[in-house]
């Protein structure tokens, strides 16, 4: 039986194919595609420029204030939405990570950790939800500049052209980055990503738990969990040392456990309880965890009980 989260059907991941005519970089005005209106995620890098208007986004669960003069900058694969105000003008920058760096190769997860010293292209859009990024009046007309020379090598490409396009991306994430400076070097020694990681993981946790009974695997799991089954995977091995199966049945161990210790539930009920439909493959799955039998494990427990009881 397979489980079917309303998340499921509302967390899409794009490809750069399917929201950009080209797969280096491209850049664009809100007037030549309407913004997507549930959470979704994408593979590549995104940059959101707001020239008026108000387009608040959805990033990561926190809520940014996209206001006239500001700057969105989105990781792969962070859940997102952005709720465009009528009348709101924006330049959105759509690039994959070889565009930004030739020699880039980290995973989802090493992104969010990745050192700003190493990688200080990455650290606007690594810090992007802690606070918004905000422009005065002249530095925000000297974005637009560097959003022209987007534009107008995005359009005419020749020999050169996307070495200038990506002189002028970096110039804009290096800007940001040198005018938050202070504020994201607080951030990144105080090591914040790794609260996403709490509540990502507690999110995951709950999920697994409230349907422990059901057929659940990754992708079911990130998608209720609002991430992508790489970066679920990844983040599990990192925090626990454990592969996603490996911790799901552990889980369902110790629950078994808990209901042969607490219940006098037959072993085949308890076996469907955690999610195994045949009762056979539970017990050996079970004795060879714990080197005995779900009925001899159960038994222990009772003696156990009586001998406290009777001391």
């Amino acid at each position: 039986m397979k489980v079917n989260t309303p998340s499921s059907t509302d967390i899409h991941t794009y490809s750069m194919v399917e929201r950009s005519e080209r797969l280096d970089f491209e850049i664009r005005d809100q007037s030549l595609r309407s913004p997507i209106s549930k959470p979704h995620r994408h593979e590549h890098f995104q940059i959101i420029a707001n020239q008026a208007g108000a387009a608040p986004h959805l990033l990561g669960g926190r809520r940014i204030e996209s206001v006239q003069g500001s700057i969105i900058f989105v990781l792969p694969y962070r859940v997102h939405l952005a709720m465009v105000a009528p009348g709101t003008r924006y330049q959105l920058i759509n690039f994959s990570s070889k565009f930004l760096r030739p020699d880039f190769a980290l995973s989802p997860l090493d992104m969010e950790e990745a050192s700003i010293l190493q990688y200080p292209e990455l650290t606007p859009f690594i810090y992007q939800g802690w606070f918004d990024f905000v422009f005065d009046e002249p530095e925000f007309a000297y974005i637009e500049t560097l959003l022209q020379r987007l534009h107008d090598a995005h359009i005419n490409r020749k020999l050169g052209s996307l070495d200038r396009a990506r002189g002028a991306l970096l110039e804009l994430i290096g800007m940001t980055t040198e005018k938050f400076a202070p504020q994201l070097q607080s951030l990144a020694e105080q090591r914040v990503y790794l609260q996403d990681h709490t509540d990502a993981l507690r999110r995951v946790f709950k999920f697994i738990d409230a349907n422990l009974h059901l057929d659940i695997g990754l992708n079911s799991v990130a998608e209720a969990a609002y991430l992508s089954p790489n970066y679920l995977s990844q983040l599990l091995k990192k925090q626990t040392g454990l592969a996603f199966v490996e911790w799901l049945t552990g889980r369902r161990m110790e629950r078994a456990q808990n209901l042969l210790a607490h219940t006098t539930d037959r072993v085949g009920a308890i076996a469907h309880r955690v999610g195994f439909t045949d009762e056979a493959y539970f017990t050996r799955r079970f004795t060879q965890r714990f080197a005995v039998s779900p009925t001899g494990y159960r038994r222990s427990m009772r003696e156990l009980g009586g001998s406290s009881n009777n001391a």
